[in-house]
């Protein structure tokens, strides 16, 4: 199960790709019905036809194997939360390709474009989510570590998450309307900042958790690497690879944001108030 959920979460990340490629060859209404293409369910591959009818071709592949997946949780996997999370999945799927039809059908509309490009990586994500939880190393269970630190490894590793989230709204605004560039660029910064101050915690000697550590590198690299695509679409707005890469790596980044968070929730525990200690020592000096 947990090879099948990476196989459909590296599909997922190629459909993000190929609808990353509609939008940058302008090529929405290649196709301009819905579900079929051109009354068919095989139009002549050419042109933008290509981008439009081949990204429909993998959103149905991903939404058979996302189908597939539900059913082989609901069949065999014993945590209901992971029944659960399998179906979320499955009808953020149905409702993505809803979204895409309507993009289409109403013109694009900026409104549903950026629910579209917004709800695309969150379906990743959640699969990416599937994919941790089924894993063999996942259900090893480990001592949780006292976190004692300000601010905790938890409310950073959630603010990421957050800010991840965030950014990749804004991106989807600016890639629609062309709107809303210095926003996207102090999200960045905040992200970049917030990122830094968890691995300034995790270096702490009494915060060294080597799995955090692991996780928190992976994202920073991610993040160096969206920071350079990102530049390099902004002053090459004409290379489709370049822009489309950044799109795509947006996806990773806030999905290793969400793992990340999750991993700092599960490997510590908030600081322990022993509270008789504290009133008995009040009452001695009393």
């Amino acid at each position: 199960m947990h090879t099948y959920a990476v196989l459909t979460a590296v599909a997922t990340f190629l459909l993000i790709i190929a609808g990353g490629l509609v939008t940058s060859t302008d090529s929405g209404l290649a196709v301009p019905d819905w579900p079929l293409s051109y009354g068919t369910w095989f139009p002549p591959m050419v042109g933008g036809i290509l981008y439009e009818h081949g990204h429909r071709m993998i959103a149905a592949t991903v939404g058979l194997m996302m189908l597939g997946l539900a059913i082989w949780l609901w069949r065999v996997e014993p945590r209901a939360w992971v029944r659960r999370l399998g179906y979320v999945a499955l009808g953020a799927v149905v409702l993505q390709g809803l979204l895409g039809g309507l993009t289409v059908l109403l013109l694009l509309p900026p409104q549903v474009s950026i629910a579209h490009a917004t709800l695309g990586p969150t379906v990743f994500c959640l699969i990416v989510c599937i994919a941790q939880v089924t894993a063999p190393s996942w259900t090893a269970q480990r001592a949780r570590d006292e976190d004692t630190g300000w601010p905790s490894l938890r409310a950073l590793g959630l603010a990421l998450a957050m800010l991840a989230t965030l950014q990749l709204i804004l991106g989807a605004i600016l890639r629609h309307t062309g709107g809303g560039l210095a926003w996207h660029l102090a999200g960045a910064v905040c992200l970049i900042a917030t990122w830094g101050w968890l691995m300034q915690r995790i270096r702490q000697p009494q915060g060294v958790l080597h799995p955090l550590r692991s996780s928190a590198q992976r994202l920073g690299r991610l993040l160096v690497l969206q920071i350079v695509l990102g530049g390099f679409s902004w002053w090459g707005r004409a290379h489709v690879g370049i822009v489309t890469l950044h799109v795509g790596m947006g996806a990773l980044v806030l999905s290793q944001a969400v793992v990340l968070a999750w991993q700092t929730c599960r490997t510590t525990s908030p600081k322990r108030i022993v509270v008789g200690v504290a009133m008995a020592s009040e009452r001695v000096a009393s």
